[in-house]
């Protein structure tokens, strides 16, 4: 194979911002009535009165402000949906919701900003159990605050759903009783990612690899490295880069100089936005992977993502009825709103948020109560489907068995609407068995 040959808002405190739960939705005080009862509530207690709190700590501000901000539009649709019907509530997945609020009680939402910095993501999750007397903490706009909130979870016994948290170890190594994942994770992504890239590009490979400085980068360097090595694939180096790096330029001679077919980019947020285009301005051919794409990366990279192959959340361009018919519903909700052209389209974080929280909604209605001793067994092994495939909220580990779209980036001029990516497949070979992968690894406790 020839070397690169072408192929074609401002931060909102949590204090200043409680209940807005949608553009027309219910509006509250959380913490006034949402625990209930006065005192220091948590996730574990009787929740009292007409209102119950769900908790959506999201990143407002720092490099990951955009992702979070996509994902508390999600957490909020899904609380309106609740209380008001629409989207997919009552449909065959979640028969138990009738949009008519949850267990007889209003849902109302306390919203906090992780500043995209773990110490403050804990600091936060605390606050909304302690204070706000919020049942469920739903977020993580990375896997470091993912993983911090997991632990407050454990702490203080209260269900936390994780979002764009994409570290094995949280279903791994890490995992707890508390917590459960909706998006895949590092592993499911390489897995995905193999045969993708071994047919694109062919066996006789050689891939350059830059990471970023922190356990998810590292980790996700490993899964390519061994996932693309066993395809027969010859790994030729790699670098790592600082979280937060503006200039990527500084790296381009050690790519230059790693002569590779392939160039994987394990990076997020506006790190990856700024290495792709680093790397197209000084290797227009580049054949470049971005593991895990996000619509934050796309929009800031632009047609820089031409070409460009990675996994994604969700995407609209997802043609099934539960897709089309979030779509639907999450565009007429923001229509003419505030942000960009494109902030009525959905996009994967806003999908991941909107699915996690009706989940833990339709296990609370199942189960009868907001007691998580008996909210835990009831999203435990349980079937549904989220516009993307059949999918299991698996007992072993806390994570969602899922298909994982595959896309590619399109060119500048094609990127309108909200699309940045055709979809190239949506696979289920990610998946694993108990027994294999991070859940090895796996044991939640308490069951």
């Amino acid at each position: 194979m020839n070397r690169r040959q072408a192929r074609n808002e401002p931060s909102v405190s949590r204090r200043s911002f409680l209940g807005a739960v949608g553009v027309s939705g219910v509006a509250g005080l959380a913490g006034c009535g949402g625990g209930g009862g006065g005192g220091t509530p948590t996730g574990n207690s009787s929740v009292t009165g007409d209102t119950v709190t769900f908790g959506f700590n999201v990143a407002r501000s720092g490099p990951f402000s955009t992702t979070g901000e996509e994902e508390l539009r999600g957490h909020r649709l899904a609380v309106k949906h609740i209380n008001e019907g629409g989207g997919w509530v009552s449909n065959r997945y979640f028969p138990r919701l009738g949009g008519d609020g949850l267990l007889g009680k209003t849902v109302e939402a306390t919203v906090s900003d992780t500043e995209s910095d773990p110490e403050v993501a804990r600091s936060s999750a605390e606050a909304m159990i302690e204070s706000d007397g919020a049942v469920v903490v739903s977020g993580g706009s990375t896997s470091d605050t993912g993983l911090v909130m997991q632990d407050v979870a454990a702490e203080m016994e209260t269900i936390y759903m994780a979002t764009m948290t994409h570290l094995n170890t949280l279903t791994g190594s890490d995992c707890n009783r508390w917590t459960f994942r909706e998006l895949f994770n590092s592993h499911m992504t390489a897995r995905a990612l193999e045969p993708v890239l071994v047919e694109e590009y062919g066996e006789d490979v050689n891939f350059f690899q830059m990471f970023s400085q922190d356990e998810w980068g590292a980790g996700q360097r490993t899964l390519m490295k061994r996932h693309l090595t066993e395809a027969g694939w010859q790994p030729v180096g790699s670098l790592s880069a600082q979280l937060g790096t503006r200039d990527f330029d500084q790296y381009m001679p050690d790519i230059e100089s790693a002569d590779e077919d392939v160039l994987v980019l394990n990076l997020r947020g506006l790190d990856a936005a700024n290495a792709v285009r680093a790397v197209r301005e000084n290797f227009p051919d580049e054949n470049v992977v971005i593991p895990l794409y996000t619509r934050a990366v796309a929009q800031t990279a632009g047609g820089a993502i031409e070409d460009v192959i990675g996994t994604i959340a969700w995407d609209p361009s997802i043609d099934t009825p539960l897709s089309e018919q979030f779509q639907s519903a999450f565009s007429k909700e923001y229509e003419g709103g505030t942000g960009s052209a494109s902030s009525s389209i959905p996009s994967g974080p806003a999908h991941v948020a909107y699915t996690q929280t009706l989940q833990y909604a339709h296990a609370v209605a199942r189960a009868g109560t907001f007691d998580p001793e008996e909210v835990i067994p009831a999203l435990e092994d349980w079937e549904y489907g989220a516009g993307i495939g059949a999918q299991t909220m698996r007992a072993c580990d806390h994570q969602s068995m899922r298909p994982v779209p595959i896309v590619r980036g399109r060119p500048g001029s094609q990127q309108d609407f909200g699309r940045y990516y055709d979809l190239i497949d949506t696979t289920r070979e990610a998946t694993y068995e108990c027994s294999e992968g991070p859940a090895a690894a796996c044991s939640l406790g308490g069951n």
